[in-house]
Formats: C-alpha cells, structure tokens, sequence
C-alpha cells in the first residue's frame, strides 16, 4: 500500500537504520536487518523549501526497508521509510 505518512518517532541505530518507530499510533521495532536503498523522487514532489536552487533539493532520498513487527498484536509488516528532514521520516509504502 503507498502512503506518504510522517512517522510519529524513529529510533534509529548508530549507524541510521531505523530500530523501532511509532506509526498510527501503534509502535513496532525491527525484526529483520533494515535494507537500504536509494529512491528516485519525482521531480515535482520534491520539497521546494530545501533551497531555491533545484540542483540543491535533490531527486534521490536515502531509504530504509525495514521488515518490522508491532508490539500491540504481533502483526509483521515491511515498510519502506525515507529521512526527509531530520528528524522527520516519512513512511513511503507499507507491505504485508
């Protein structure tokens, strides 16, 4: 499913991936090693407030596949996040 949700809160491990995060109210924390990856953002939706240049907002975001299982009910769902301006992560696609 593509959602272009804000994350409530990432933790995160020392080297950036996401460990644990709050979505929609529910908490989940990773249960597999998170994947990177590297998303190729619309032009038009990249965020016109990074800069007036369009060469310095960027068409590439740094993403995160993280296979991850909430703590309410055990469900395990794979979502792909993506750091927009730290701190915020936005939430790209949820997959069951």
């Amino acid at each position: 499913m593509s959602t272009n949700q804000v994350a409530e809160q990432v933790w995160t491990t020392p080297d950036g991936a996401p460990a644990r995060f709050i979505w929609n109210q529910r908490r989940f924390v990773a249960w597999a090693k998170p994947l990177p990856w590297i998303a190729r953002i619309p032009w038009w939706e990249v965020d016109a407030d990074r800069g007036p240049n369009p060469a310095d907002r960027g068409v590439e975001q740094a993403m995160w596949q993280v296979e991850a299982k909430a703590l309410d009910n055990g469900e395990i769902l794979i979502f792909d996040l993506g750091l927009i301006d730290p701190p915020q992560w936005r939430i790209r696609a949820v997959f069951s």
